[in-house]
């Protein structure tokens, strides 16, 4: 006796679909609130100014992911 599953494909590729698009928002809204002005006038400190440079390599690295999502989605 097989068990049926809890979602249909279609709804599972929705979910998928919706996750990859949030996560692609996500990246771009990340990259665009790290270079904005009030956030260059923080980075006057070099602390700061290093840790945007690593949230900056972080959303790309995390837009990189998500389009592959995207990618694979669009296949399905």
């Amino acid at each position: 006796m097989e068990a049926e599953p809890l979602t249909t494909p279609v709804e599972d590729l929705r979910t998928t679909r919706r996750r990859a698009l949030r996560k692609v928002m996500f990246a771009a809204l990340l990259e665009v609130f790290l270079v904005m002005p009030f956030v260059n006038q923080l980075a006057l400190n070099p602390t700061v100014h290093f840790t945007q440079h690593g949230f900056i390599f972080a959303g790309g690295v995390l837009m990189g992911l998500a389009l592959r999502d995207v990618q694979r989605a669009s296949r399905r």
